[in-house]
């Protein structure tokens, strides 16, 4: 059956595509219509880096776009290059190139906030609506450190506080709702209230810059940079009590340096139970020493609690390679 899907919006996530695609054909059923384009459809958020999926939408549009700038406008693969291991990136790079099903996922990915629900903002969605007759989701929006839209500043909205609805895949509301009437109950869609700190502000920034440098960055550069800064490019598997200390000291003034607002923002866990021993989510010694695979959010963190977040600022705009 030949499919026509439509074009790619500016800065449209690419499942979007498949959202505005099922829009147009009058059908009821999201999984069963879209059967005709992917086998793929579990699951449909923006939670992982690439999925099977993304290769069977990719191929509609590789010969008119460009493989090149369907990754960078219209996935997140920018926005987590930077923090994926070597094999991970190597799953990801077949998965582009051969069309392999790979799907390749950030570690612990569940534990930050608001991966698994779609984020819009009210002001793009309705601009969007007047300018191209629908709304969609827009990639940047999905990027999880990020809280406020990147072109308005507002806060960015995943569901309805008055039903509880939550945008959470495409099976009952497929599209950010118009004019900001809740697409389940019909109520307006309330703009959520979010931190107002210089570390939300930063990480929306660098998430921006993530996403649009396009940068070669890579985890051992990230991680070689807090060894420098941590003076030691080692720790030994059994650490002797003298210094055993001061690596606890090191965890302690990481968790010192994070506010309990910043906690319950990004991470869906309570600060107790992240802190608690044998955790690794945040705790800086076995990220850094331990090759403990932790989500962007907990490096970024990290990096600017070392106080190096000018050096990854630094790289990101001068560029590297």
């Amino acid at each position: 059956m030949l499919i026509e899907l439509p074009r790619l919006l500016p800065n449209e996530h690419i499942l979007s595509v498949l959202a505005r695609w099922f829009d147009g054909t009058g059908r009821n059923d999201f999984i069963m219509t879209s059967k005709w384009l992917s086998t793929n459809l579990s699951k449909l958020n923006a939670s992982t880096i690439w999925r099977p999926v993304y290769s069977d939408l990719m191929s509609h549009y590789a010969d008119t776009t460009g493989v090149n700038k369907i990754i960078s406008e219209h996935t997140l693969v920018p926005y987590y290059r930077p923090f994926i291991t070597k094999p991970q990136y190597t799953l990801l790079q077949d998965a582009i190139t051969t069309g392999a099903r790979h799907k390749v996922i950030p570690s612990l990915q569940n534990n930050v906030t608001g991966v698994y629900m779609w984020r819009w903002c009210q002001s793009c969605a309705d601009e969007d609506y007047e300018e191209y007759g629908v709304t969609y989701w827009h990639t940047y929006h999905q990027i999880p450190t990020m809280l406020r839209c990147y072109k308005h500043q507002t806060a960015l909205v995943s569901m309805c506080q008055s039903c509880d609805f939550k945008y959470m895949s495409f099976q009952r509301h497929w599209l950010p709702p118009v004019n900001g009437e809740c697409l389940e109950c019909g109520e307006i869609v309330e703009v959520p209230t979010v931190l107002k700190s210089t570390t939300s502000y930063w990480l929306d920034a660098v998430s921006i810059a993530l996403q649009q440098k396009q940068t070669d960055l890579t985890l051992n550069v990230l991680l070689e940079l807090m060894r420098e800064k941590l003076g030691y490019q080692c720790l030994p598997r059994n650490i002797p009590l003298a210094l055993r200390k001061e690596v606890v000291e090191i965890q302690k003034a990481f968790e010192v340096s994070l506010e309990g607002s910043v906690i319950s923002t990004y991470f869906t866990r309570e600060q107790e139970e992240i802190y608690k021993r044998g955790q690794k989510l945040l705790n800086i010694i076995t990220t850094v020493y331990r090759n403990s695979q932790v989500p962007p959010i907990s490096l970024l963190l990290m990096l600017r609690s070392l106080g190096i977040e000018h050096e990854l600022t630094k790289l990101l705009l001068d560029g590297y390679s």
